[in-house]
């Protein structure tokens, strides 16, 4: 019996072993990635990639918040650059003047123990336009700290700066607000409140009684130095819109330098800085200057009460 030939062609052999092992490499990556795959595909994975999304949306959302403020804030600090550059040309300018007058008072000389008299016109109220006048200090105003010089030169004067402060007080009523502060060295710089601390009080009858009784027994502490300088400072504290000081001689500090420390104080206040030259002013100068300087540059007036 003949056997029959089985030889195989070589080609035929190659391809199979070829698609087989393909066949089995591809199954091989198929276990490899299929954990990537069905993760990549859960309702979860989706849940967290949108979650992602939404917050870099959030994230860019916030950023051009950001940069908003950024250009808000931006343009504000140009408009204050502006307006600083403006309240500097206004100090300068401020500042100038009073260089000038601090060079007037240095120049002037010592006032002699017995001056020349100098002639000022008497004061002249003014009551129109105005909310009233005392003393011919005409103003709008409607509250005021009275600043009351109690060293000792002014027991010769008692009585006229007693009977001032009530031509002051007079035509106040439920509509003004005041204070009073005596002032002294003694040697240490004393204040004298009515009320205390640094309040106003409303103009009542029966407060402005009593602000008459406190002035009253001022003139018994009559005594020491004149601190003008540190009195003015402490009636700036005041929820004030004027000052009325009182005083009948120069102050312990030099004038000039009064006048530009409490000018360059007051400038953003703005309150109003009456003077009033209680005595025998006609003959002192050197006080008539300082307290009409320190009026003018304080947008207020200066007037003189004699005997």
């Amino acid at each position: 019996m003949r056997i029959p030939d089985r030889e195989t062609a070589v080609f035929s052999t190659s391809a199979v072993d070829l698609f087989a092992s393909a066949l089995g490499a591809f199954i091989l990556l198929v276990m490899l990635l299929f954990p990537y795959y069905q993760n990549a595909g859960t309702d979860e994975a989706f849940a967290q990639t949108e979650a992602i999304m939404e917050k870099r949306r959030l994230a860019a959302g916030k950023a051009d918040e950001v940069m908003s403020t950024a250009e808000q804030l931006q343009s504000e600090l140009d408009r204050l650059d502006g307006a600083n550059a403006s309240l500097a040309d206004r100090l300068a300018t401020r500042n100038l003047r009073l260089s000038e007058i601090q060079a007037r008072l240095a120049a002037m000389p010592v006032v002699e123990t017995t001056p020349e008299a100098i002639e000022l016109e008497e004061p002249v109220a003014i009551d129109y336009g105005v909310e009233f006048s005392i003393l011919g200090l005409a103003t709008e105003a409607r509250s005021f700290v009275i600043l009351i010089d109690m060293s000792g030169s002014m027991i010769n004067y008692a009585d006229l700066m007693i009977q001032s402060v009530r031509d002051v007080l007079e035509p106040l009523d439920e509509r003004n607000e005041f204070a009073i502060v005596g002032y002294q060295g003694n040697p240490q710089h004393t204040l004298w409140r009515f009320p205390t601390g640094n309040r106003l009080l409303r103009a009542t009858p029966q407060n402005l009684e009593e602000a008459r009784i406190f002035t009253e027994s001022l003139s018994r502490r009559f005594y020491g130095s004149t601190p003008t300088y540190f009195a003015l400072q402490a009636a700036l504290e005041y929820p004030a819109s004027s000052i009325i000081l009182m005083s009948d001689g120069e102050p312990n500090t030099p004038p000039g330098f009064i006048i530009e420390q409490i000018s360059a104080l007051n400038q953003f206040r703005e309150t109003e800085i009456h003077t009033v030259a209680i005595g025998d002013y006609t003959h002192n100068r050197s006080l008539v200057l300082f307290l009409q300087t320190l009026a003018r540059l304080n947008n207020g007036d200066f007037v003189g009460v004699s005997r």
